[in-house]
């Protein structure tokens, strides 16, 4: 068996960029709604698109509720689960989990639900449930590799979130060594495995100056949570992303997160430009050297989007934070703090 690049991408949190006719209105209708225009104004896109999310979760739950045996149920249900994950309702995802499974077990759907189900465990704050559904995850994949990576690094990374890293660690070197047939897959986990292990450590010192001139000083952060955000303008995993690190920014900066972006560009204008548009309004290194960028090469970033999450103690608390992931490391890290 072979585990081919595609295979490994399916799962979103392992996307990476590797190196080499309508009648005018009226004035004064226009003049009449622009008030109520100018109170709304201040949503963002993503506060719309939550609330839509939000209506859309509950009229599925309610159609569930009354209409449980409807041929489109299970679809329903899929969807359903899918919002609700990510607008962090947590327990309505688990009873939805587990609603699909008792009425559809042998549905083509049934792994992915299990996989919701398990992370929904975890995320409501059952770690020996979640490790347990991991588990039989993991034994049950089989050939389905995809099924296997997907279980296997979301039950290291709860064992990394509740601080057992050396578990984490030993569970990916025994599935990579007991699936050596899989092409890739031990290296792949190695790879995890190296960035858990720099976790509780001192981040490397930068060295370097932010495109005002100003000197990088991580020390300086101390007392706040800081994330390195390895990207560039052309990587398409890094753009996708962004939408996730803006919600991050603008929901934690004054509670003390701050970003430190990291450009593999070698064009300043196509960075200008887009740093500019994309209102990316925190502090940014660029040195126009692409993937030789000083700070990268320190650092040993191959693969883009990379972060580095550096908790208030000024030691590194998580890596390769994406999509929800970086939110809740975010909430965890700032309560405590």
């Amino acid at each position: 068996m072979k585990l081919t690049c595609s295979l490994v991408l399916l799962s979103a949190s392992l996307l990476c960029a590797q190196a080499p006719g309508k009648k005018p209105v009226p004035a004064a209708a226009t003049a009449k709604t622009a008030p109520a225009a100018a109170a709304t104004a201040w949503k963002s896109l993503a506060d719309l698109r939550r609330d839509a999310d939000e209506k859309k979760f509950v009229a599925l739950d309610t159609y569930l509720k009354t209409h449980g045996t409807a041929e489109d149920a299970g679809d329903a249900t899929v969807e359903a689960v899918a919002l609700a994950k990510s607008l962090g309702r947590h327990a309505d995802a688990l009873r939805l989990a587990d609603a699909f499974l008792k009425a559809h077990a042998d549905d083509s759907a049934a792994g992915g639900m299990k996989l919701a189900r398990a992370e929904a465990l975890a995320d409501t704050g059952d770690a020996a449930g979640a490790q347990k559904a991991y588990e039989e995850l993991i034994e049950q994949a089989g050939d389905d590799v995809n099924a296997l990576v997907a279980a296997t690094t979301q039950l290291a990374d709860m064992l990394v979130s509740n601080g057992k890293k050396d578990e984490a660690i030993e569970l990916l070197g025994v599935i990579g060594a007991g699936h050596k047939s899989v092409q890739g897959l031990k290296e792949h986990f190695d790879g995890i495995a190296a960035n858990y292990e720099i976790i509780g450590t001192e981040p490397k010192a930068l060295g370097q100056n932010d495109i005002d001139g100003k000197p990088i000083d991580l020390g300086a952060y101390k007392g706040k949570v800081v994330m390195l955000d390895f990207w560039a303008t052309w990587c398409g995993p890094c753009m996708a992303e962004l939408p996730n690190v803006k919600a991050a920014y603008d929901k934690y900066h004054g509670k003390g997160f701050e970003i430190l972006g990291i450009s593999l560009d070698d064009n300043r204008e196509a960075f200008d430009k887009i740093t500019s548009s994309k209102k990316m309004t925190w502090r940014h290194h660029f040195d126009g050297k692409g993937w030789k960028n000083e700070i990268a090469q320190l650092y040993g970033v191959n693969s883009i989007p990379a972060t580095y999450l550096i908790g208030p103690d000024g030691k590194i608390a998580a890596v390769g934070l994406r999509g929800d992931a970086l939110e809740k490391h975010l909430s965890k890290l700032l309560t405590k703090k």
